[in-house]
């Protein structure tokens, strides 16, 4: 059954997948995400150590100091994936373009932070002009994904029209010469830098970034508050994920929906009574196993590639995801845009749902405790014991086993896709010797 299945797999995504693979973009896309491996795997250590979840080693990280010297590391890391993001993708496009790959990574970093909303504030009794850190985080994303894509397209486009080249004698240095030719080439791209904020600034929503905020959480904030709800908020959080599109705007949305829900059980738990929304709170543990699309069951998978490239990924990633940081994965896949993980990815949330549901309705599930507060490192299952007892822990080991099993077909054929690309390129390195 399974191999019948593996064999639908091949017949139906395999195609679809491979097409992408040959796309330039799709190529600059990736090889500019698995770019950023290196500053996500390494603060995953320090988010690690700076957030584990025993009190003592809190407060004596506090009292030395070195607490929020660690949360600035990760700010500065993490916090700025979308920068990040906007030059790497501009680099692997301008290669693939045959372009000056440092010029449009200027120019697209300057695109893109130009888009970046700016305030004015008054500090010490002085203006400053402050940027909406989140922008240039998580959130601004799938804007960097299309400025750096975008820009060095029109770059290229446009470096190509000879009129537009200032062109110097050839006794000029080759450095002079990258640095001076766009010129009128940069011009046009700022105009249309500042078109675009103009626009965006004109139509009410101030900026690209919340223009995208807006626009997907409105729908949520008309959902009503049920299990269905977590199911469809955080079905279409990963659905946002996979292209690109940091889901924190609808999360937010639904967490200020659920609060009263939230609240109501904290004051039944407070009074002895029963609960009224149980299955909303056993819901909630359900959204982020391992981070945003559930990818424990990715990372566990890895376990068993026979891939060099999957070997070596799932032994770096593996730790960090059992602590919710699925960053590695994210880029080191790269599991967006990549449809192989687009069924997976989507659909993570309703079966762990679905397993979780059944055990609520047999009545394994009978305790939650809604006054515990962790942090979000805090692993899968010693989570869920901590706010359901050992009955609750062992049912998140039911729902890690399930998005294991929902990730393993199609983490198979992107191993055997891999191990077939290795293969291909020993024979060719083998040949050229």
């Amino acid at each position: 059954m399974f191999d019948k299945f593996q064999r639908f797999l091949e017949k139906f995504i395999g195609p679809i997948a491979e097409r992408m693979q040959k796309s330039k973009v799709i190529q600059a896309l990736t090889n500019g995400m698995m770019a950023v491996l290196p500053v996500s795997l390494g603060v995953a250590f320090i988010a690690i150590v700076g957030n584990f979840p025993i009190p003592i080693w809190q407060e004596f990280l506090t009292s030395i100091g070195l607490a929020p010297i660690i949360q600035e590391v990760i700010a500065m890391t993490s916090g700025l994936y979308a920068v990040y993001i906007v030059c790497t993708i501009a680099y692997e496009t301008a290669k693939m373009e045959k372009q000056n790959p440092i010029t449009s990574v200027i120019l697209s970093l300057a695109f893109f932070l130009i888009l970046v909303p700016q305030f004015a504030v008054k500090l010490g009794g002085e203006e400053t002009i402050v940027i909406k850190t989140a922008s240039i985080g998580t959130d601004g994303i799938f804007v960097a994904i299309l400025v750096g894509l975008g820009v060095t397209m029109l770059y290229s486009y446009l470096m190509k029209k000879e009129f537009l080249r200032i062109k110097l004698p050839d006794s000029v240095p080759t450095m002079v010469t990258d640095s001076l030719s766009p010129t009128f080439v940069a011009m046009i791209i700022f105009v249309v830098a500042l078109l675009v904020k103009a626009i965006f600034t004109y139509t009410g929503s101030g900026d690209a970034m919340s223009f995208l905020t807006e626009l997907v959480s409105k729908p949520i904030a008309s959902l009503g508050q049920s299990p269905m709800t977590v199911i469809v908020v955080f079905t279409l959080a990963n659905l946002l994920w996979f292209f690109g599109i940091h889901p924190s705007p609808i999360i937010n949305i639904f967490f200020a929906v659920m609060a009263p829900v939230f609240l109501a059980n904290i004051n039944a738990f407070i009074a002895g009574q029963a609960l009224p929304y149980p299955e909303i709170m056993f819901f909630s543990s359900i959204i982020m196993v391992g981070g945003t699309g559930n990818t424990i069951g990715l990372a566990f998978c890895m376990l068993r590639a026979k891939s060099e490239r999957y070997k070596s990924l799932g032994k770096l990633g593996v730790v960090p995801s059992i602590f919710n940081i699925n960053e590695p994965l994210i880029f080191g896949v790269p599991i967006m845009l990549n449809p192989i993980f687009f069924i997976p990815l989507v659909s993570s949330t309703a079966v762990g749902g679905l397993v979780l549901h059944l055990f609520y309705k047999v009545g394994f599930l009978n305790y939650y405790n809604p006054t515990v507060e962790l942090p979000w490192v805090t692993p899968p299952v010693v989570a869920e014991t901590f706010y359901g007892g050992i009955r609750f822990g062992l049912a998140m080991i039911a729902v890690v086993i399930a998005l294991t099993l929902l990730y393993y077909p199609f983490f198979r054929m992107a191993d055997e896709r891999a191990v077939k690309e290795e293969q291909t390129l020993a024979i060719g390195e083998q040949e050229n010797e």
